[in-house]
């Protein structure tokens, strides 16, 4: 059994696109209510554990095997492209505890949809 890319890929790419949609509602709802902004930050730690955990309960299902380190395929790119943004946009990368908790709720959120997932 190999690795498949392919799926990975599609899982990383659902893992982000479903973060950006549950982002999206989030501005929604507070431009248009009162939401704190403590009550937003943590709804964004959220929608990046459901969006990783959707992944990769969607890659676990896709492989036949391996679904371990598939699911955690997904984790690393989904990290990847999640800290590329934030180079992008901060105009460099700010190792803090926000960093480390975002990746360790990311690496434990594939590692509940590999389980979940098969």
């Amino acid at each position: 059994m190999s690795i498949n890319f392919k799926s990975v890929i599609k899982g990383s790419v659902f893992s982000v696109l479903i973060t950006m949609f549950i982002i999206l509602i989030l501005a929604l709802l507070s431009y248009f209510t009162g939401i704190s902004e403590n009550v937003v930050s943590i709804c964004v730690y959220a929608s990046v554990i459901i969006g990783v955990l959707m992944g990769a309960i969607a890659v676990s299902r896709a492989v036949s095997g391996k679904v371990f380190i598939h699911a955690m395929l997904v984790c690393v790119m989904y990290l990847a492209v999640l800290v590329g943004i934030s180079a992008i946009f901060n105009k460099g990368i700010t190792v803090n505890s926000h960093l480390f908790a975002i990746t360790g709720g990311i690496f434990a959120s594939g590692f509940l949809g590999s389980v979940i997932g098969k």
